[in-house]
């Protein structure tokens, strides 16, 4: 049975059971043979492939020292490898890269092959392993622009996102249903927007504030309906009479407008990497093309062609 490497992790802060087993198995894994065992050197016995000494400096495990004695060296001289992690990268991460440069280096004391393929040593030699997708989906409130000189439309919103946090960049699907603020911006007019949106940007932490922000430019498709309701009207050409309060008002009148236009927004997300964050927004649109919605009041109401939306919700990490 082929000797094992004996790692130990010899200083800084204490270091949980399951960051520890992290490290052995991708040791293990990358070492093939007898794999990498958790202990003292000191007090190990048997044969032993290599001795490496793990140091911890810092509480927030961000720099790591690999130091690696292979005994099958011809020199059988000690060879140390610093590694240096980014905040936003996982503390399993850090350990798992721990692992894979360990068995790398003992390989290349001793003469031996490569480690396997996956386990990637030349990468691992300089930078820790790259952070995977991150699928995420969001969904809160919004207020924003309504009708030419009408309140506000107050609604809510759902999004998806997919992110590569190697560069950066990220894509979104959106849809939103808002209503006007007032149950009459005009006489007798009640509106509803349904807008569907995809797009995708760039983002970047800011690490002191623990906040990711989010620039993205979208094209979005808007559908709004508009019914009015007037008060029942005498045809009789004579004087007019006092209507009847028991005379049921006429049936609803209702006028449709859709549009295709472009929308820019600034997205906050805090805290910048937990499973769950608070995610607030500001968006600006612009109406580049669409029909406009006519019914017979005084005055006409008219849908603008672009304005203002904010938005306050919550987004989950689903991968």
């Amino acid at each position: 049975m082929a000797a094992p490497i004996v790692v130990d992790i010899a200083s800084g802060p204490a270091v949980s059971g399951e960051l520890a087993a992290i490290l052995v198995e991708a040791c293990s894994r990358a070492a093939g043979g007898g794999g990498c065992v958790l202990g003292d050197p000191k007090r190990t016995g048997g044969s032993i492939r290599a001795l490496a000494v793990v140091w911890l400096d810092g509480p927030d495990h961000r720099r790591l020292r690999v130091d690696v004695a292979s005994l099958g060296s011809p020199d059988g001289a000690l060879h140390s490898r610093e590694l240096e992690f980014r905040d936003e990268d996982p503390l399993p991460d850090r350990y798992r890269t721990a692992g894979l440069t360990v068995a790398a280096m003992a390989a290349a004391r001793a003469g031996a092959p490569a480690p396997p393929a996956g386990a990637d040593p030349g990468r691992t030699a300089g930078e820790a392993p790259p952070r995977p997708v991150g699928w995420f989906a969001g969904a809160g409130g919004l207020a924003g622009s309504g009708l030419e000189g009408g309140p506000a439309r107050i609604g809510g919103w759902i999004m998806a996102a997919v992110l590569d946090p190697r560069s950066g960049f990220f894509g979104t699907l959106s849809a939103s249903y808002a209503a006007a603020a007032t149950r009459d911006p005009a006489p007798g007019l009640s509106v509803q927007w349904l807008t569907l949106g995809g797009g995708g940007g760039l983002a970047a932490p800011i690490e002191p504030l623990d906040v990711l922000v989010r620039t993205r430019i979208e094209a979005v498709a808007g559908w709004t309906r508009a019914a009015a309701r007037d008060e029942a009207e005498p045809t009789d050409p004579a004087p007019a009479k006092p209507m009847d309060p028991a005379r049921p008002p006429e049936p609803a009148k209702t006028a449709q407008s859709w549009g295709l236009g472009a929308r820019g927004a600034v997205d906050l997300v805090w805290p910048a990497d937990a499973a769950v964050a608070l995610v607030g927004g500001a968006e600006a649109f612009l109406q580049i093309h669409g029909t406009n919605f006519r019914v017979h009041l005084k005055p006409e109401p008219k849908l603008p062609l672009g304005g203002f939306t904010g938005t306050l919700g919550v987004q989950l990490r689903l991968h």
